[in-house]
């Protein structure tokens, strides 16, 4: 209404058409389409109306007359057909559904702009989508609350390894002071997600007590809006240090605003046009550091209105959660399969755990120096972490497994010696040749014993090295045939014939005929 009475006031006064189009920001035939309009009213140029009201008058009429030429065209009259049934269903049902019923089922013959222009003409309240409203809250008060996020900043040409990396980095923001830590990693996985919360309480000397992360797998296993399951590690390391953590939202970054607002700032002001700059990852987080508390905490916050550091150190850190005397130590929580050996494998090292979860998926808690494994809650098996190879507790085995291992040759020989000198002098004569070749045999000679009395075992093993041969197979033939108290006979001596001397002559003249 206002432009109109414009246009009519300025016609009124003597401008051109084009002059009023180039003051008011329209068309001149959208000008001179009110010109016209306000003559057919009764506007005659130069009558130099002065009331305001004759003016308001005059615009409305002119707007009435504008309204009464637009009368509807063929194609518009076409969806008006369906005036009545898409009363029914505009702001319930989708304008393109609509258009498509009523063309595929109804006949309707109307373009779809054609159609969308009548609707929007007919029905503008309804098209208009809902207002989003927001609710500002109060900062938390300080040490309340830090937002944590990861992001991925790009590639980045590792000096050391000759060759381009991805880079990431860790940032928490504390929601009061808006001070910020800022931490490259070279991936989003757990360890860089727990190193980036230790390098973080430390260089604010404190814990914030409430964490707001996203739902990366990271630190969240389970995303849930009211029951929210943590990773292991993550829980554990809050746990430490005494701190909440409540994930944000899925796919809701409005429920961290701080630090998402932090990241741009961040991946403009520290890492835009310098990231191979840098000549070493820990060179990066020491610049990061200097960043963090020298650049980013020292401007002037668009929204606080003061300086990040002065605000943390005047009121945040003094009230955050004192850090404890030792910092936690980093553990991974994995799960392995026991396998047939009793040993499941994690971290590129092989550890023993009870025969009967052989078969079963268990918890493995791997620290920087105790590797222990959980069946739920409970501990079922510990071990001093290992590089590689196998740690084993030989009473994980079963009992014929524990007595197999338990044979070695020196065991062997205590034994045997416990039974007697001869099944010893046996024992030592075949370990002395091949341990590891004939101590099944010994082990086999001694297991004898379970079958037959000791005393018996002891006359074989004296019978066997009587005639020379210890052999296991000989010393349980013994004790089958029960020769073991049987005399050894002595050797026959073989009488020697004396040589025939005489020559082949003396025997020829016995021989003659």
């Amino acid at each position: 209404m206002a432009d109109v009475k414009e246009i009519l006031v300025q016609w009124d006064s003597g401008q051109s058409v084009s002059a009023i189009a180039r003051t008011l920001g329209y068309s001149r035939p959208t000008v001179r389409k009110y010109v016209e309009a306000g003559g057919r009213v009764g506007l005659l140029r130069g009558q130099r109306r002065r009331g305001e009201a004759a003016w308001e008058q005059l615009a409305q009429q002119t707007l009435a007359r504008v309204s009464r030429q637009r009368e509807p065209g063929t194609v518009a009259k076409e969806v008006a057909r369906y005036h009545d049934y898409l009363a029914e269903r505009v702001g319930s049902v989708r304008l393109s559904v609509l258009h498509q019923r009523l063309r595929d089922e109804h006949g309707l013959v109307a373009s779809w702009g054609s159609f969308y222009r009548y609707v929007r003409a007919q029905w503008p309240d309804r098209l208009e989508p809902a207002p989003h409203v927001t609710v500002r809250l109060d900062d938390p008060p300080p040490g309340e609350e830090a937002q944590v996020d990861f992001f991925y900043v790009g590639r980045w040409l590792d000096p050391e390894l000759v060759r381009t990396r991805k880079l990431y980095a860790f940032l928490m923001t504390l929601s009061h002071s808006r001070h910020t830590f800022l931490y490259p990693v070279l991936a989003e996985d757990g360890t860089a997600w727990l190193g980036g919360h230790l390098a973080a309480f430390a260089f604010f000397g404190g814990v914030p007590r409430r964490l707001v992360p996203d739902n990366l797998t990271a630190g969240v296993v389970k995303a849930d809006r009211y029951d929210p399951r943590l990773n292991r590690s993550y829980g554990e390391l809050a746990r430490y240090y005494g701190c909440l953590v409540d994930p944000s939202r899925v796919a809701q970054p409005t429920d961290k605003p701080r630090v998402e607002r932090t990241v741009s700032y961040a991946r403009e002001s520290f890492f835009r046009g310098r990231v191979d700059d840098f000549g070493s990852l820990p060179a990066m987080r020491v610049a990061a550091e200097h960043w963090a508390r020298d650049v980013a905490g020292q401007r002037i916050h668009g929204t606080t209105g003061e300086r990040p550091l002065v605000a943390f150190t005047t009121r945040e850190q003094p009230v955050l959660l004192p850090l404890p005397p030792r910092a936690w130590e980093p553990v991974t929580w994995t799960s392995a399969i026991v396998h047939a050996d009793c040993h499941l494998q994690v971290a590129g090292a092989r550890y023993s755990v009870p025969y009967a979860y052989v078969g079963r998926r268990l918890e493995v808690r791997v620290g920087a120096r105790l590797v222990e494994i959980y069946d739920g809650s409970t501990v079922v098996a510990a071990h001093a972490r290992r590089e590689h190879g196998r740690s084993t507790v030989l009473e994980h085995y079963p009992e014929a497994g524990q007595a197999f291992l338990r044979a070695t040759p020196q065991a062997c020989l205590r034994q045997a010696q416990a039974i007697g000198t001869a099944t010893e002098a046996v024992a030592r004569r075949l370990l002395e040749v091949h341990a590891l070749h004939t101590l099944r045999q010994v082990q086999g000679i001694l297991r004898l014993a379970e079958r037959y009395d000791a005393a018996r075992l002891e006359q074989a093993c004296a019978r066997a090295l009587a005639v020379g041969d210890g052999r296991y197979q000989t010393i349980r033939g013994i004790l089958e045939r029960r020769l073991e108290g049987v005399p050894v006979e002595e050797p026959t001596v073989a009488r020697e014939a004396g040589a025939y001397l005489r020559g082949a002559a003396a025997f020829a003249e016995v021989v003659q005929p």
